[in-house]
């Protein structure tokens, strides 16, 4: 690359967003700053074949937004460092603020979450975990919850809760989160227990968003990351 071409920068620059102009890359990224995976889990969850998933893994890893380790016969993948996840908070949200698509996407899933129970907001959360007047139940795959979650929130994964809705205390306000604002599994859950007549309210945080605004977020003992990431 020449240094005297005043095109060159940009032409580098642009290599970042031909990694990012792909809805699966932007998922990936996604799924890991919740926690580390291997490509089979990946695929497993993205409905993807595994050899998709490795392609579009390597891409992310030549952008060093994503790192691997050997795990036995398998690839782990994790975020490269803690800056991947500010990084995609703030281009997650910023493109909120451009594409009225994604405004609209997420005023018809406000709508059905206040329709089966509705939301609540960080503050209002923060202020009932104090007075221990909820029961946060964070519903995403355990090992999601065992890398990062609420403080005082309980694991009870979607595909659980049907089976363990008796552990809900009666006289608690029961509150839901998982992903994100866009994630549906909170969804699902709220769902589920409105038509057995369980009203929950859904944070449309997720503990990723929970962490960037500087409140405190749990790790469950003994929990070590596949990758270690670099300082940020």
């Amino acid at each position: 690359m020449k240094t005297d071409d005043p095109q060159a920068p940009f032409d580098l620059i642009a290599t970042l967003g031909h990694v990012l102009a792909s809805p699966h890359r932007l998922r990936l990224l996604h799924l890991l700053c919740q926690c580390d995976r291997t490509v089979e889990d990946l695929a497993e969850v993205m409905q993807q074949p595994v050899a998709n998933v490795s392609h579009h893994l390597q891409l992310l890893k030549k952008a060093n937004l994503v790192a691997t380790r050997r795990l036995g016969r398998h690839v782990a993948y994790g975020i490269a460092d803690e800056s991947v996840k500010t990084f995609w908070l703030q281009y997650r949200d910023y493109s909120a603020t451009r594409l009225a698509e994604l405004q609209q996407l997420y005023a018809g899933l406000a709508a059905q979450r206040s329709q089966r129970g509705g939301t609540i907001s960080r503050e209002a959360l923060a202020d009932l975990l104090q007075k221990g007047s909820v029961v946060l139940v964070d519903v995403r795959p355990r090992e999601e919850y065992d890398a990062d979650h609420l403080p005082g929130a309980i694991s009870i994964p979607l595909g659980e809760l049907i089976e363990r809705v008796g552990e809900l205390p009666q006289d608690k306000l029961v509150v839901l989160y998982c992903r994100g604002p866009y994630c549906l599994l909170g969804d699902n859950a709220q769902q589920q227990l409105a038509a057995r007549s369980i009203r929950a309210l859904r944070l449309n945080e997720g503990v990723k968003d929970w962490a960037a605004a500087g409140l405190p977020h749990s790790r469950s003992p003994g929990h070590q990351p596949l990758v270690q990431s670099r300082p940020a």
